[in-house]
This record gives C-alpha cells, sequence and structure tokens, in this order.
C-alpha cells in the first residue's frame, strides 16, 4: 500500500503538468477577418453535381487545393450558416481564383503559410468545414 501512494502522486503530478505545459489551441473569427494559418499544401478530389457521391459513377469532379494544418484550430461561431463554431479544424480547404492555383501548384506537398478570410461549410461544393478566401 505504500508504494501505490508515491507512484499515484507521481502519476498525479505528470498528468497536471502536461494540462499547465499544454498550448492552447488558435481560435479564428471568421470574415471579415484576415488570418494566417500553416500546414501542407495537397489537392483532394471529390464527387460533385448531380449527386454528390461517386465520381465513378458519373458525378462531376470537384479538384481542389487544401491545407493540412500544422496545428489543429478552432473558430468562433457568429450569425449565419457560413459562420459555425468548430473544434480542432485540421483541415481547410482554400478558395483560390486561377492566378493563384497557377502559383501554388509547385507548391503542392510543401509547407506553406496562407493568409485569408474563414468561413464555413454551407454548400455541396465545401469538402472541408471551414473554408479561406486566399489573399491576393
Amino acid at each position: 500500500m505504500r508504494t501505490r501512494v508515491p507512484v499515484i502522486f507521481a502519476l498525479l503530478v505528470i498528468t497536471q503538468a502536461q494540462i499547465v505545459f499544454a498550448e492552447p489551441m488558435a481560435c479564428f473569427k471568421y470574415e471579415p477577418e484576415t488570418v494566417v494559418v500553416t500546414g501542407t499544401l495537397h489537392r483532394e478530389t471529390f464527387p460533385g453535381r448531380p449527386n454528390y457521391e461517386s465520381v465513378a459513377n458519373g458525378d462531376e469532379a470537384e479538384t481542389g487545393f487544401y491545407l493540412s494544418l500544422d496545428s489543429p484550430i478552432c473558430t468562433v461561431g457568429g450569425n449565419g450558416a457560413d459562420r459555425a463554431p468548430f473544434d480542432s479544424v485540421r483541415e481547410i480547404q482554400l478558395v483560390l481564383n486561377e492566378k493563384q492555383y497557377a502559383a501554388l501548384r509547385p507548391r503542392l506537398g510543401k509547407k506553406i503559410d496562407a493568409r485569408g478570410k474563414l468561413f464555413s461549410a454551407h454548400t455541396g461544393h465545401h469538402h472541408a468545414k471551414v473554408l479561406m478566401r486566399v489573399s491576393e
């Protein structure tokens, strides 16, 4: 019984130390705020119209660029369908124009910083919980 008390106490101290030293998750506000996030850029394809189920069965392919974040973020909700609150977001869909796609294509598979305005998914064309309108 005597050896269990110090072990239990040591585990409690270690557990508390991890909680105290854990980094807080960054919480971001939606547009009009401009934010910067860091992650690995990659391309994904999802099924689109008409059924949003299967490219192999005839749905249009919707290919876009996504950022797998280095650290998860949370978002602060607000009024409107495009401002839903989320915890532990690990991937952001990037909303880009043709020039931005061309500029980022050579960076696929690499770590980048993305600057822009966040909004939450609200249509079938949105394939991540949170999207970013990337600044020019």
